[in-house]
């Protein structure tokens, strides 16, 4: 089982080795069995809104700096990558 601890801080590459950033922030969706991870948060926005929140109606992470997790390959101690852009 992962735990929301161990990618909170994760690097994220792209399978091509670019790198993204660190993890932020985790995005889930409500489902009727609980929740269900939909996207990983990096980039200043992301670090931002993590400190301070955000305001108004509008989430600004979803702007560019959520990936989602169809995006995620591979799962390493300290790694996450992700296929190359576009993005699912």
């Amino acid at each position: 089982m992962i735990r929301a601890s161990d990618l909170i801080g994760c690097e994220l590459r792209t399978q091509s080795g670019r790198r993204l950033g660190r993890v932020h922030d985790l995005r889930a969706q409500a489902t009727e069995d609980g929740w269900q991870l939909v996207g990983v948060v990096t980039g200043r926005r992301g670090i931002a809104a993590r400190l301070v929140g955000s305001a108004g109606s509008v989430d600004p992470l979803i702007q560019g700096d959520a990936i989602p997790w169809q995006a995620v390959k591979a799962l390493e101690v300290g790694l996450i990558t992700v296929c190359d852009e576009p993005w699912p």
